[in-house]
């Protein structure tokens, strides 16, 4: 375990249109399972749908550290390295806008009872 405090991303997605969110959706469940299954330094990974806007989805990263868990292990994955050039062509072609804001852990609350 790393003497970095715990590490989160969020990633907020606008879409152009619904299918574009179905095909987002399509196109990060092999990651998310990846995620889950392999990489045990992954506190949290899920994508989670607006209730108030259809277009909107936000992905929630959170991992044990910055350093490696997040751009050591996540970030080199086969499963991530298939998966960003999916959404960056989606970005290119203006069917998805990105915003992502990163956090560190304050120490104050906690991010889950387990």
């Amino acid at each position: 375990m790393s003497d970095q405090p715990a590490f989160s991303l969020l990633v907020t997605l606008t879409f152009s249109a619904p299918e574009y969110i179905e095909t987002f959706l399509e196109d990060v469940r092999p990651l998310c399972e990846y995620v889950k299954e392999h990489e045990p330094t992954t506190i949290a990974y899920e994508v989670l749908k607006s209730d108030s806007d259809p277009l909107v989805a936000t992905l929630l990263e959170r991992y044990v550290d910055k350093e490696q868990a997040y751009l050591n292990i996540h970030k080199t994955s086969a499963a991530f390295l298939e998966f960003r050039p999916k959404l960056k062509a989606m970005q290119e072609t203006r069917l998805v806008s990105v915003e992502g804001q990163s956090y560190l852990d304050s120490g104050l609350g906690f991010g889950d009872r387990a």
